[in-house]
């Protein structure tokens, strides 16, 4: 048969597959190639062992099509799968009391005849297997007498004396401490690499994603939720979607990838009910304010222009938000539309903002708030007249304002909570 796509290791369309009548994969299409690490991400359940498992054949498709190298994988016998694909498995029951060598060799047996046994290159290919592998130290000693990182690079290097182009991993880093994880990760990084072999990885831990694979996958309920690169895919709005998780996602200060951050599980249903908070911020004078809030109320932020570390900050974490075009004026539309999300807001909240021609119209719109006797708090940062660039008219205001507003400094940021839950306590007794 002719190669479909010469540089393709592995590829599937519409595979869907299950167990006992029951669907689990529902159509899913993916392609693998020479040098990448993707990763597989998702919740239990979702479909990641069934995939491996349906691409190293041991599960039968209910339907679509899997291709490896260019061959439909139903046209190739166990054994020449073997050779192409090698599997380290997420639990791998070796009880009984082989050698090390001797099961590294176990990789060669796709290649052993029952008549001839092993030849001096099945030995030689398990040696170099088991040096990449850091394991050739323990080629005597008995598997049972291993810890868990160490038998881990054992199952890889039994995999890769298979000399497979592709590798599949189910959790390889499962029931290791993280210094192992690491290792384990690096290691088969490094491999594939050198090698020039594709790699698929289901993992449970989004931050070694992050870190080594080169793509996610990221799956939800038998389907591909999202894929590209995990700057891409590993988005605070994903993973709450597919992990039912708040998180922070952040550039990471060394790699070049991000971090996530998992929020705590507080209730948005504090004292028994949802309350609305509406934050008017700009210039990163917001971001602390966010941040301390999320998870806590449902939130809502406006105006602030794009390019703006606020603004960032509402994009990260999936904030409802109103954004003006960076170093722009706020519109008539968008001043509108803050007024629209204050009218729908229980307590607003305005930062210690800079105020030009261009953004003054968000302290009207804080005027709006109080003059309708909505809860109102002002974060005072550094004095008004030092970020009035409106020739008095934000310092008259924002004093006018202060008056009639709970006011905390910038340094006392910590009673905010309190003080919207008294905001909210007062708001629950007029209703």
């Amino acid at each position: 048969m002719q190669e479909r796509y010469s540089e393709v290791l592995i590829e599937t369309f519409g595979l869907k597959c299950g167990y006992e009548g029951r669907e689990i994969l529902k159509g899913i299409t993916i392609s693998l190639l020479p040098g990448e690490l993707i990763g597989l991400l998702g919740p239990n359940g979702a479909g990641k062992s069934t995939l491996i498992k349906a691409l190293s054949k041991i599960l039968r498709p209910i339907a679509g099509t899997i291709y490896v190298e260019g061959e439909d994988i139903e046209s190739l016998s166990f054994k020449d799968v073997a050779k192409k694909v090698g599997v380290v498995p997420q639990e791998t029951l070796l009880d009984y009391n082989f050698t090390v060598y001797d099961v590294v060799m176990m990789g060669r047996n796709p290649y052993i005849s029952r008549f001839k046994g092993e030849t001096k290159l099945d030995k030689e290919i398990v040696l170099e297997a088991m040096k990449s592998t850091n394991t050739l130290e323990f080629a005597d000693r008995s598997i049972t007498e291993l810890s868990g990182g160490e038998k881990q690079r054992v199952i890889l290097a039994r995999a890769l004396a298979q000399q497979p182009k592709i590798l599949l991993l189910d959790e390889p880093t499962s029931h290791l401490d993280i210094s192992y994880q690491i290792e384990m990760l690096n290691l088969i990084k490094r491999l594939i690499k050198e090698k020039n072999i594709g790699a698929l990885s289901a993992l449970h831990d989004p931050n070694l994603a992050s870190q080594f694979c080169d793509k996610i996958i990221l799956m939800k309920d038998g389907k591909i939720y999202d894929f590209g690169t995990p700057k891409e895919v590993l988005t605070s709005k994903n993973l709450k979607d597919v992990f039912n998780i708040d998180v922070i996602v952040k550039q990471h200060p060394i790699y070049d990838s991000v971090y996530i951050l998992p929020l705590s599980r507080t209730s948005k249903n504090y004292l028994g009910f949802n309350k609305k908070v509406h934050i008017i911020c700009g210039g990163g004078t917001g971001a602390r304010i966010l941040y301390l809030l999320y998870n806590r109320f449902e939130l809502s932020s406006g105006v602030v222009n794009l390019l703006d570390s606020d603004a960032e900050v509402c994009n990260e974490l999936g904030i409802n938000a109103i954004f003006e075009a960076p170093f722009s004026p706020i519109s008539e539309e968008n001043y509108r539309k803050n007024i629209a999300m204050i009218d729908n807001s229980d307590v607003v909240i305005i930062s210690p903002v800079p105020f030009g021609e261009g953004n003054i119209s968000n302290l009207k719109a804080f005027e709006y708030a109080v003059n309708i006797g909505k809860s109102t708090i002002m974060i005072d940062g550094p004095p008004i007249e030092n970020r009035d660039f409106t020739n008095g008219k934000a310092t008259y205001l924002w004093n006018k304002l202060a008056k009639r507003s709970t006011v905390l400094k910038s340094e006392e940021i910590e009673k905010l909570l309190d003080v919207i839950y008294e905001r909210i306590g007062v708001i629950k007794a007029r209703s």
